[in-house]
């Protein structure tokens, strides 16, 4: 676990056990109608609710030295109704793509830690799957689980119930020092414009709201936050978009009302769910310039019609956001020492030292790089 990262043969693994079944989340959604529940890896409301992506570290002497460098989160949350329901293959069959553009191009220098989500209508079964941050096969693993309902009982869904997670259930270690992670909607509808207490405990468990509150927010039950100011708290804490499957001008009016007009993008097919969202991090961390996005687009397996509207489609995003931040180029690296595990800066670099035996190293399997 303190080394580890997604490889295209572990995912080979993954995908060769559920070789025999129609679909990657058959098991799961079987498991589901008998038992009415879901694997507590992607359940929202397990695994102490909120959400973390922290470094991994192993001892070092009275310290802790960092094994893969500053990890960055990104959440990828999709709709699954109706005529989205194949998403989620579609999803892992775009992963290995996916996985390879940010860790060897747009996130090169990070520890990227991914969450996958889906989203139904609340008169579905499931409203939420959510997903751990994770950083090797697991994130494959994950997504067997997150079976789609293919329901939904009216136009507009519920991806807000994922959007209020990602901002009040998600606790980064890249904003402790000054940076954002990246979040991503993807769907082809509107959504409903509240939130519901009800709803919010039925999906995040009864002690939602103890749970923001330790995480550090402060958030009345009574007054809920609208859409609006939900996503002003996001932007604080990530980069967020929304990826817009189809053309429908309801759709893009109201996720540019609520995300913004900058942050609405183009999605033509969730098969290039890799490229868009590499080109849009890639631009906001400076490490892909616009005038050449429809070039490394194409050279990616985008047609170049494709190419040429995401590329008129990211025009519009604040390009260069991260980079603008002020610890941009401080983010600790592979090597970086802490005095303690929750430090957010370290107090010394040890270059090329590989720890010599368990006595002095924490590689468990536990969790506790965390």
């Amino acid at each position: 676990m303190g080394r580890e990262t997604f490889t295209r043969a572990a995912y080979t693994k993954t995908r060769d056990r559920h070789a025999s079944e129609r679909s990657v989340t058959d098991r799961a959604a079987r498991q589901f109608k008998e038992t009415k529940t879901l694997n507590p890896l992607v359940d929202p409301k397990s695994y102490g609710v909120i959400r973390r992506s922290l470094p991994r570290l192993e001892k070092f002497g009275e310290q802790w030295r960092m094994t893969v460098g500053t990890p960055m989160p990104v959440e990828v949350r999709f709709d699954t109704t109706g005529s989205m329901g194949r998403n989620v293959q579609v999803a892992f069959d775009v992963l290995p793509d996916l996985y390879d553009l940010l860790k060897d191009v747009v996130l090169a220098r990070y520890d990227v830690q991914v969450a996958m989500g889906t989203f139904g209508d609340v008169v579905d079964d499931i409203v939420l799957i959510r997903s751990q941050f994770e950083m090797n096969e697991k994130i494959a693993e994950q997504l067997t689980y997150m079976f789609p309902e293919c329901s939904g009982g009216d136009v507009p869904e519920d991806p807000h119930y994922g959007l209020f997670g990602a901002t009040y259930l998600t606790a980064p270690y890249i904003n402790r020092i000054g940076l954002k992670g990246y979040d991503f909607t993807i769907s082809d509808a509107t959504m409903h414009d509240r939130l519901d207490e009800a709803t919010l405990v039925r999906v995040f468990g009864d002690e939602v709201f103890k749970k923001v509150a330790e995480n550090g927010h402060q958030i009345d039950q009574t007054d809920l936050p609208s859409l609006e100011e939900m996503v002003i708290d996001l932007l604080t804490r990530t980069h967020a978009f929304f990826l817009q499957v189809g053309d429908s001008h309801s759709v893009s009016k109201q996720w540019s009302r609520v995300m913004g007009a900058d942050r609405v993008v183009v999605l033509p097919r969730t098969e290039l769910i890799p490229q868009v969202i590499s080109a849009i991090i890639g631009l906001t961390e400076g490490v892909l310039e616009l005038q050449s996005i429809a070039e490394f687009l194409q050279s990616n397996s985008v047609s170049q019609s494709d190419a040429q509207r995401i590329s008129r489609s990211v025009a519009s995003i604040p390009i260069g956001a991260q980079a603008a931040l002020p610890n941009f180029h401080e983010v600790p690296e592979v090597g970086a020492v802490f005095n303690t595990k929750t430090d957010p800066w370290p107090v010394t670099y040890i270059d090329n030292v590989v720890a010599a035996d368990k006595s002095t190293t924490d590689t468990s399997e536990t969790g506790d790089w965390l």
